[in-house]
């Protein structure tokens, strides 16, 4: 088995750029775009950061789930890029040590006016709703700035300067530290093979 890294944060903190570099690390690995799962839908779809989507957002929610365990039962790092908050963490974490899988969640969170920037110079992105992106960047601040009550860590990575390369080696050195596992699960990944 192989763990999972979670690469999470408001829209526009870089997740897909540190996911794929992050997965670009790691070998064997697997990218899981949550974005994916959300876009499935088409005729009566809901914008899923519209509360009114929930209906809509919950089977996506746990058909990613769902789908990253299974990769990482393939003994592949799974990379994880999407917005998963504290709660859903631990949803992810309880069904992955069901399969001896660890979780660890790395939260980008660049300043709410670099996340603002980089949403409005977007193209081909459905999301550019500039107070949602505020709303979710003021939940991961408080997520990171409130300890969890398990233990779950809340360290964000805050750099907006560094390249996506350098944040995603950053995650890699604090996953194998243990820096950044979600409470519950208990490491079980492969060494690290650097990819070429």
């Amino acid at each position: 088995m192989a763990d999972v890294v979670v690469v999470t944060g408001p829209p526009g903190s870089g997740k897909s750029a540190v996911g794929a570099a992050l997965a670009g690390l790691l070998d064997p690995s697997v990218l899981l775009e949550a974005d994916w799962f959300f876009g499935r839908w088409r005729r009566g779809a809901v914008d899923p950061w519209l509360p009114e989507a929930a209906v809509q957002t919950a089977p996506a929610g746990r058909a990613a789930l769902a789908a990253t365990v299974e990769f990482a039962r393939s003994d592949a790092w799974v990379v994880y890029d999407g917005v998963l908050h504290r709660e859903a963490a631990r949803d992810l974490a309880a069904r992955a040590a069901d399969a001896g899988v660890a979780v660890h969640r790395a939260v980008l969170l660049p300043p709410v006016d670099v996340c603002l920037a980089r949403v409005a110079a977007r193209t081909g992105h459905g999301f550019d709703d500039p107070d949602a992106t505020r709303a979710m960047h003021a939940q991961f601040a408080a997520e990171a700035d409130h300890p969890a009550d398990d233990g779950a860590a809340n360290a964000a990575l805050r750099d907006d300067g560094a390249s996506p390369g350098d944040l995603a080696a950053r995650v890699r050195d604090l996953v194998l530290a243990g820096s950044l596992q979600v409470p519950g699960t208990s490491a079980s990944a492969p060494p690290v093979t650097v990819a070429p």
